[in-house]
């Protein structure tokens, strides 16, 4: 079965997503973390209305600023070039990720995804993104990745190969969901034509998406129109259209555990 979501920067507010709740087919969103978020207050709302949540962490991403200096201290000693990058991931960000989790009243066991979506993963950052995921577990949290299928794709075969062996304790595998868009209205940036859409339906298609993915992003930037039981129409813009295999991606197979 296919669960069908919704993911903004901006929060609806109460009202309208108790009345999204009502009257559309949607049932979970995705919640930005952090104290300045514009969801950060109202955790315990969406949970009372009944929506599944999957959190987003807003990280460092590739070629950043940060990163870049750490690559420029320690060029050319690789491993003290991984370990500083991998501290940053771990005492920094990921500690910083479950900090906002905990904030938010997001209980344990919830799935923290890393949204990287724009910049193309490299060697550094794979050594931040562990560290990250390391201590994000060992903070009692599951990690995701909020990304495009080609990096998914990258990651997974970086985790699972040779390159592990640097740390061979800290692999915490991730929690796929892709991200694809519409011609219409990418999420910024330049957007390879492999990760459009060509027919932006709300289930996952095995033959175009990474097979081992849980939740799909499929439209971006798109407005939501609905009509309540009074008749009267409603708008909310933009949020991007997602689907999962799970009724709530932030629990992933715990929410099918009834």
């Amino acid at each position: 079965m296919i669960y069908t979501g919704f993911d903004s920067a901006d929060y609806p507010g109460d009202t309208k997503m108790q009345s999204i709740w009502d009257n559309t087919e949607l049932r979970w969103c995705g919640f930005y973390l952090g104290l300045t978020s514009a969801w950060h207050p109202h955790f315990p709302k969406l949970q009372d209305i009944g929506w599944g949540v999957a959190p987003i962490y807003t990280g460092k991403n590739p070629g950043s600023h940060k990163l870049q200096a750490i690559h420029n201290k320690h060029a050319g000693h690789p491993a003290a070039l991984f370990n500083a990058l991998w501290d940053n991931g771990a005492l920094v960000d990921g500690n910083e990720a479950a900090d906002q989790a905990r904030a938010a009243n997001i209980p344990l066991n919830t799935i923290l995804y890393f949204d990287v979506e724009n910049a193309v993963p490299d060697a550094d950052w794979l050594a931040y993104y562990r560290g990250w995921s390391r201590a994000v577990t060992d903070r009692n949290y599951r990690v995701g990745l909020y990304t495009r299928r080609e990096h998914a794709s990258w990651l997974m075969g970086k985790l699972m190969g040779r390159d592990s062996l640097t740390r061979p304790f800290d692999i915490c595998v991730p929690n796929i969901w892709i991200a694809r868009y519409n011609r219409a209205n990418p999420n910024g940036g330049s957007i390879p034509s492999k990760d459009f859409l060509a027919e932006p339906l709300p289930a996952p298609d095995p033959k175009s998406v990474y097979s081992s993915a849980s939740v799909w992003q499929h439209i971006g930037n798109f407005g939501l129109k609905w009509t309540d039981d009074s008749g009267r129409n409603h708008t909310f813009a933009p949020v991007d259209f997602d689907s999962s295999t799970y009724p709530d991606p932030g629990l992933g197979f715990l929410s099918t555990i009834t």
